[in-house]
């Protein structure tokens, strides 16, 4: 082709490919680990990427050092500009991630480390035209989307009061959205809805009870029967991972909606088939950008509602799903990417913005954002210790 790019060059090829392993500190004093990927360029470009919140493979925790090695496989040499061609190649790669994928977490090792690559790709692309990613997607629809601020298990009785400080400082802040995670004690999970409700009263939202598809479809009929009093609008992930037909059953017997996340083509159209959901729960972690704006489109297609899921990002990855937040044609429920929130470190020069319940979209040239690398060096880390406070359901959490 005859057009040229910001630098007069027809093409910008990725030369070097580096992958910083990091820890970072939750409110609640649980850690997080991440990935951050620097792709550099024959333009003297650098695009930021981000495998983020890695901590539900504990058991089977990627190797940083094959996944740098895989990524200069996919990446080194390749032209940034082409990103249906990269996923092809990620594709050859990694075969199951977002097309035939049907997992909880909606994500995989395989279908995160994409995302991670995807966003450098675009980080690049939108510096070398100086223009904001949601531009490369369409452009934006919106300046900023509604957001909810996750709460984890009560599993003990400390964890309610300890909950409810945190909480606290969030309301104060503007934060009066939240969804919970039940499951783990359902009387704990009560005491902790009740002491909510007498904490806030209406003044604070509680969008949805997230049952992680832990348990069968007539056990959350009958939980979601004890506790509709305290009032929420979704039930979120609340039957076995595969069990659609259950999930269509809960859903004739329920007035709210049912949530789901999604991780591939496949997962959303045996969803559809079933008569299972209400919303589709999307991601850019089911494999990018790219590939998760196709779910936005299928779920149109259906008439079936969305919103923008997450795993809990840092900066650069929130920053991914905002520019995909900023440019679909409808957001249904408020979203949940609030790592920015959450994590009381990051990686950047400037975290990204929230004002009370609403994400900021980042207006600068491609993601957005600046690393800082004297924060990157404070927070390298290995990715797994074993013994370290972690916000998943089934560790222990301090």
């Amino acid at each position: 082709m005859n057009d040229t790019y910001a630098d007069g060059k027809d093409i910008i090829r990725i030369t070097g490919v580096k992958l910083t392993t990091l820890q970072t500190r939750r409110r609640t004093g649980a850690v997080s680990s991440h990935m951050i990927l620097e792709l550099s360029t024959d333009a003297g470009i650098v695009g930021l990427g981000e495998i983020s919140d890695v901590d539900c493979y504990r058991m089977y925790m990627p190797d940083p050092e094959a996944v740098r090695v895989g990524i200069e496989k996919v990446a080194l040499g390749q032209n940034a500009f082409e990103i249906a061609a990269l996923h092809e190649r990620l594709l050859a790669y990694m075969p199951s991630y977002f097309r035939y994928a049907n997992t909880y977490p909606p994500f995989t090792p395989a279908s995160q480390i994409a995302a991670g690559v995807e966003m450098a790709f675009y980080d690049i692309i939108g510096k070398a035209f100086g223009t904001p990613v949601y531009n490369l997607l369409g452009g934006k629809q919106r300046d900023d989307f509604e957001i909810t601020y996750p709460v984890f298990q009560a599993k003990k009785e400390s964890d309610t009061e300890r909950y409810l400080g945190y909480m606290d400082e969030l309301v104060a802040e503007g934060v009066t959205r939240f969804r919970y995670y039940v499951g783990v004690d359902f009387e704990q999970d009560e005491k902790f809805l009740i002491a909510f409700r007498d904490r806030f009263g209406d003044a604070v939202q509680l969008k949805a009870l997230d049952f992680q598809g832990h348990h069968h479809w007539k056990e959350t009929l009958r939980i979601y029967d004890r506790f509709k009093q305290y009032g929420f609008e979704l039930l979120e992930s609340p039957c076995w991972a595969e069990d659609y037909e259950g999930m269509a059953e809960l859903r004739k017997r329920v007035e709210v909606d049912i949530s789901e996340h999604i991780s591939s083509l496949a997962q959303a159209m045996r969803m559809i088939r079933a008569g299972a959901v209400d919303v589709f729960n999307i991601t850019i972690q089911s494999g990018g950008m790219y590939q998760a704006k196709k779910l936005f489109d299928l779920a149109e297609a259906a008439g079936l509602k969305c919103l923008i899921s997450t795993t809990q990002e840092l900066s650069i990855g929130t920053a991914a799903n905002a520019h995909l937040g900023a440019v679909v044609p409808q957001l249904h429920y408020a979203g949940d990417p609030v790592g920015p929130l959450l994590y009381v470190e990051d990686v950047v020069t400037e975290t990204l913005k929230y004002e009370g319940t609403r994400l900021i979209i980042p207006t600068a040239p491609g993601l957005g954002f600046t690393l800082d690398q004297d924060k990157l060096e404070a927070l390298k880390a290995p990715l797994v210790e074993w013994d370290r406070p972690a916000h998943g359901a089934n560790y222990v959490s301090q």
